[in-house]
């Protein structure tokens, strides 16, 4: 139980990654506010987790809406008194060249990569920064390192997240916070558009591998920084 007690948000926790790092914290004992825009979604991780005994709760939220993050965070914080980690996936991946990728496309990366990240550590930094404690991890991606051909607007958006993760550590590196950005290379899960049984999935990562690094990252003693890590499939 190396999270007991300790109070988790998992943004983008109704499926992929976000979903096997929010079932794993949960079943190492933290208290995890699950975090989507899908209320049906979360209340099925919810459910399982409760139904073994686990500590869950779901909250919808929309994580480039200013407003509704301030509130929410607001809400978990007055409810358990304290937020000592915090794990940024939510987001929105759509394929395109520049000459395919629309402006509303491309605008929608940007809210939901980078201002959903800003938002959601905007919000918690002071209460982590109260307790001289605190966790903020970043998932980003492999695109926020190397550009791959027809990722324009999806590219763009990591490499600003990796930016604001980078940004973040070096404001709170002396302050009992840690701050580390995750960057998985291809990783099976629903944000790519292939079936199932798909002989490609089987070269990219499993998630459950990415929720590992996770929770070795969150029991880091905070004299101990890991700013970047990445990890990659072996194919």
């Amino acid at each position: 139980m190396r999270l007991k007690n300790k109070v988790a948000i998992v943004t983008g926790a109704s499926s992929g990654i976000g979903r096997c790092i929010a079932e794993l914290f949960a079943r190492e004992g933290a208290i995890v506010i699950l975090v989507a825009r899908n209320m049906g979604a979360l209340q099925l991780v919810e459910h399982m987790l409760r139904k073994q005994g686990k500590k869950a709760e779901s909250m919808v939220m929309n994580v480039s809406d200013r407003e509704e993050v301030s509130k929410g965070i607001k809400l978990i914080a007055a409810k358990y008194g304290k937020i000592d980690i915090l794990v940024n996936d939510a987001g929105v991946a759509k394929w395109g060249s520049i000459q395919e990728v629309t402006y509303r496309d491309f605008d929608e990366h940007i809210k939901v990569n980078v201002y959903g990240y800003f938002n959601l550590i905007k919000e918690t930094v002071p209460y982590m920064l109260r307790k001289k404690t605190g966790c903020i991890i970043n998932i980003i991606s492999g695109s926020g390192q190397r550009a791959r051909p027809g990722t324009v607007a999806y590219a763009t958006s990591k490499f600003a997240a990796r930016g604001l993760s980078d940004a973040v550590f070096e404001d709170l590196k002396d302050k009992g916070i840690n701050v580390t950005a995750i960057s998985p290379g291809k990783t099976n899960t629903p944000i790519h558009k292939l079936a199932p049984d798909a002989p490609e999935r089987k070269k990219m990562l499993d998630p459950h591998e990415v929720a590992k690094l996770a929770l070795y990252v969150a029991c880091l003693p905070s004299q101990v920084k890991m700013k970047d890590v990445s990890i990659r499939p072996l194919e």
